[in-house]
């Protein structure tokens, strides 16, 4: 897990969440490759708005290998020279989803965590690091936990400032409802305190919830104690990996891919983006956190 605290100035930002592109190739035709290039393009016009954009990874950004595929691959104790074809054919797929689709958003993002889908080099690294390197981002590994630190004008002494806190996985299993990223959202956000999002990718369920936490301040006596609020917001992230595609083929077989296989539902293809935006009320600083998409 891993721990980040962002600075970020006293102005309007938005948030975007993208992974489960699973690349594997044009010519594979399983990403809806156009959609994800116009979300981006959508997020970084609102930079002419005065905004700041910034992006969070969830993972499964090829489709090279499944958990399951790399313990086979370890297994095999190939040599050296067809483990270099593998990794150079691991590194092509991430090189490509960077040259077509993510290169607008180099230095953009605030972290991106692993996901199910990727490939073990041999020097040690994975290639959602190297995806990591070539967007100038930091690699949060299975979890990340981002705290974004917005400087309150008025505050000038450092680490004066408000913060809003991210909790990012890739996500697990395999629920094939609309709600269950939501189910499973609102079993890890009871085990955490001062977390404003969850969220988590994987079954490519585009969903929001929101809650509140209720706090009692206890503050000198009876009449200064009273209650506070902590609104948490739950995401599924959606994604860009079509379970069904028209003409699919393996081979010379007309034959659909694995969720088509398995009967699972329709994807829901895109992005929600969590709007934070810093305010001052009647002599309170504060930030209205919000989610949509």
């Amino acid at each position: 897990m891993k721990l980040v605290s962002i600075p970020c100035k006293w102005q309007p930002l938005d948030l975007w969440f993208l992974g489960d592109f699973q690349w594997a190739g044009a010519k594979q035709g399983g990403t809806a490759l156009e959609l994800l290039k116009q979300t981006i393009a959508d997020a970084l016009a609102a930079e002419a708005q005065g905004r700041t954009v910034r992006f969070v990874g969830l993972g499964d950004y090829t489709d090279f290998m499944s958990p399951s595929n790399r313990a086979r691959l370890k297994s095999a104790n190939l040599y050296d020279t067809a483990m270099d074809v593998i990794d150079h054919k691991a590194l092509e797929l991430t090189e490509d989803i960077y040259e077509r689709a993510l290169k607008p958003t180099v230095d953009k993002w605030v972290g991106l965590v692993e996901g199910h889908h990727l490939h073990e080099l041999k020097d040690g690294t994975t290639t959602d690091m190297r995806l990591c390197e070539m967007l100038k981002a930091r690699f949060l590994g299975t979890t990340g936990v981002i705290r974004l630190n917005f400087a309150v004008p008025s505050r000038k002494k450092p680490g004066g400032g408000i913060s809003a806190v991210i909790w990012v996985h890739h996500g697990v299993g395999n629920g094939m409802t609309g709600y269950y990223p939501l189910t499973r959202l609102e079993k890890e956000a009871a085990r955490w305190e001062g977390v404003d999002v969850f969220a988590i990718g994987h079954t490519t369920k585009k969903a929001a919830e929101w809650a509140n936490k209720v706090y009692p301040r206890w503050r000198g006596g009876a009449k200064e104690t009273d209650l506070t609020h902590r609104k948490i917001i739950l995401l599924g992230t959606g994604g860009y990996s079509k379970t069904y595609i028209e003409n699919a083929m393996q081979g010379q077989i007309p034959r659909g891919g694995y969720a088509e296989q398995k009967m699972l539902g329709a994807a829901i293809v895109g992005s929600p983006v969590v709007h934070i935006r810093p305010r001052y009320i009647k002599g309170h600083y504060s930030l209205d956190i919000t989610a949509e998409g």
